[in-house]
């Protein structure tokens, strides 16, 4: 009789398929944990680099501020004196033209460098600042400039209704010679810049006495100053804003 040899094919025990399944779970796992911290890291990294930009961005603002806080305050002061004279002496023409037209030639507008924040926005690395109260302050700040933006809009109708009265009482010609060969002038001590507008020549005449066209211009002048005042109050409280945001970011992340 032949004889046939048998070969038998050990059956793996079922408790072998599941080591070998932990052992690749646990593989693949630690990969993607390895993969995410990595990411992790180089996205807090990348938030860090772009927050030290945003102190750069937010000194910036701070000196802008100062700048237009200073131009519009003088074109605020001269709106005052302006309707002071038109109602106390419409003889005194050399200061009356000197502050209406130094008004309209220093209206400055407040914006921010908001380079960083939108970067960080547009890259979603907002959600690696794990501080709330820092990350609510940067997006209440930056939010706060659209507000500046609708008034900006209200200050330049102001602005058209000043130069469409202007012409009931102000000479064109003498406008003009006023603006020949004016100056930027530096204050020191706000650090911010101004236009100077030189007086007239001679002593002009006003085209008009009536008393409504004075009261019109007059009025102009009025509102635009009380509306640029309270544009320059809120400003100068973005401004307070900007420099406790810089102190909070130094302070989170240990910037000097």
């Amino acid at each position: 009789m032949e004889v046939h040899a048998h070969t038998h094919t050990a059956r793996k025990k079922w408790t072998h398929y599941f080591w070998e399944f932990l052992m690749l779970f646990l593989a693949v796992s630690l990969g993607f944990y390895a993969e995410n911290t990595r990411e992790g890291i180089l996205h807090k990294k990348e938030v860090k680099t772009q927050l030290n930009s945003m102190l750069s961005d937010l000194q910036s603002d701070i000196s802008l501020f100062d700048s237009v806080t200073d131009r519009n305050s003088y074109g605020a002061q001269m709106a005052d004196s302006l309707v002071e004279m038109l109602h106390a002496d419409i003889t005194n023409t050399t200061e009356i033209y000197f502050a209406a037209r130094t008004v309209t030639a220093n209206l400055g507008y407040y914006y921010t460098n908001s380079k960083s924040f939108d970067q960080l926005k547009m890259a979603g690395l907002l959600r690696y600042i794990k501080n709330k109260e820092l990350l609510d302050s940067i997006g209440t700040y930056y939010a706060s400039f659209q507000w500046l933006a609708n008034q900006i809009d209200l200050l330049r109708l102001k602005m058209d209704e000043i130069h469409k009265a202007n012409a009931r009482l102000f000479d064109s010609y003498v406008f003009q010679q006023m603006m020949m060969n004016i100056k930027i002038i530096a204050n020191s001590g706000l650090g911010g810049q101004r236009t100077n507008i030189n007086k007239p020549l001679v002593k002009p005449s006003l085209l008009s006495a009536d008393v409504m066209d004075i009261n019109t211009v007059s009025l102009n002048y009025h509102y635009y100053s009380t509306t640029i005042k309270f544009y320059i109050r809120n400003a100068i409280a973005l401004q307070n804003r900007a420099k406790e945001l810089i102190e909070m970011i130094k302070k989170e992340y240990h910037f000097n």
